[in-house]
């Protein structure tokens, strides 16, 4: 064989290997393409999949809280009235809010006092008018307390009586 020949041959088995590696490189980036692929529309199907649940549960949340408020208008607002409270009490005043209420408050504690006062006053008045007093209502459990207790002696008795026959 002369050098001619040894060459074409070493260069048929470099374009022989360089088409094998070609070809398994081909394959491998088909293999990763279609991996790529799949991996893509699974984590899309999964990701509309948790959207598609999360816009469920939230409409469904609002549904439930349309529906309470409904239901129940007035724990609704006292839970508004909290959380404004809440709130409220997170912010902190400006010195503005103190010099415009610095007065404010202890005006509304004298008022609201005034009007409890005035209601218990108007109220126990209005049960002594009544004959509801303290001692009245004492003596109303105490008479219904006897009573039961005469009941259940009476219906023991009764039972057993007869019994006996």
């Amino acid at each position: 064989m002369t050098v001619k020949d040894n060459a074409r041959e070493a260069s048929e088995k470099i374009k022989a290997t360089a088409k094998s590696a070609r070809d398994r490189a081909g394959s491998t980036v088909e293999n990763a393409k279609q991996s790529a692929e799949k991996a893509f529309g699974s984590a899309r199907e999964t990701a509309v999949a948790a959207y598609d649940e999360g816009r469920e549960r939230a409409r469904r949340a609002k549904t439930r809280t349309g529906d309470g408020i409904q239901e129940q208008p007035l724990i609704a607002l006292a839970g508004g009235m909290i959380v404004g409270l809440v709130a409220g009490l997170l912010i902190p005043r400006s010195e503005k809010e103190r010099e415009a209420l610095k007065n404010t408050g202890a005006k509304l504690n004298d008022r609201a006092h005034s009007a409890y006062d005035a209601a218990k006053s108007a109220g126990q008045s209005k049960l002594e008018e009544k004959g509801l007093t303290t001692k009245s209502a004492e003596d109303v459990v105490r008479n219904v307390v006897t009573g039961i207790g005469e009941a259940a002696r009476t219906a023991g008795s009764a039972a057993k009586d007869a019994a006996k026959k």
